[in-house]
């Protein structure tokens, strides 16, 4: 009995040791692949999706908006998420403009079509909310608004090991100092705002593995093109080459 209580302790004090959420993780908001701090065999990638230059502003909710398909495959970045993955929702992060409770059906959207784009090979589970809206390596795989550099929408931090390339835990942080709207629709955009599901279901394709993509001519339209602006609301739908990325990774 006693050396099994010792045993239950010591792994219990080396599971928090490992995942501290206090512990200062010193990540950089800067694209690129970094060692997580304190923990060997363990990679941190960064994506920095930013602001797309746009044109004067209104405030017209502007509709039949294009969004013609893109075929070309988009690039996998070298990871992959187990068969079931939870997220973590922080709603009281969600602007007003925006909608606490807005926040859940936008990420059950995303999240089912992503399930597909990976032929269900991946299943997705809301776990419990969570008060963070800052990257730690603490298994909590995090949506929240906080600060980000100004002329950023969010950033995603995907953490995985570096031999099995398999994924262990991910925060997406959309930048609170941007103004956000949801038009609920994939045809209909606020013209002067950024539409919160149409980042957020780009940022969870890198959970998934994809990389970004800047070839205007051949990914202009497909959700994982690096860069969004105001009132766009393509990427809410994923295109073929979003799909078939995903698909060549999990099939």
């Amino acid at each position: 009995v006693l050396a099994t209580g010792i045993a239950i302790l010591f792994f219990s004090g080396s599971v928090f040791a490992a995942h501290n959420p206090h512990s200062k993780d010193n990540i950089p908001e800067k694209e690129g692949v970094y060692d997580e701090p304190g923990h060997p065999g363990v990679k941190v990638r960064v994506f920095v999706h930013r602001e797309k230059p746009d044109a004067a502003e209104s405030s017209l909710l502007v509709c039949n908006l294009s969004d013609p398909d893109s075929t070309a495959t988009v690039s996998a970045a070298g990871w992959h998420l187990p068969s079931a993955w939870t997220y973590n929702l922080n709603p009281s992060s969600v602007p007003s403009s925006v909608g606490s409770n807005n926040l859940a059906t936008m990420s059950a959207n995303t999240f089912s079509d992503w399930r597909a784009a990976s032929g269900d090979k991946v299943s997705f589970s809301r776990g419990s909310n969570t008060t963070m809206t800052r990257t730690s390596y603490d298994l909590r795989n995090i949506i929240a608004f906080g600060k980000t550099s100004n002329s950023v929408l969010g950033v995603t931090y995907i953490r995985y090991y570096s031999l099995s390339r398999l994924v262990v835990d991910v925060d997406t942080i959309l930048n609170n100092r941007v103004f956000w709207k949801w038009s609920n629709s994939n045809t209909c955009g606020y013209s002067e705002a950024y539409d919160a599901e149409n980042v957020i279901e780009h940022e969870i394709g890198h959970w998934l593995g994809l990389d970004d993509e800047y070839d205007s001519v051949n990914y202009r339209y497909a959700t994982m093109f690096g860069s969004a602006g105001k009132g766009e609301v393509n990427k809410t739908t994923l295109e073929a080459s979003d799909t078939s990325g995903t698909y060549s990774i999990y099939n």
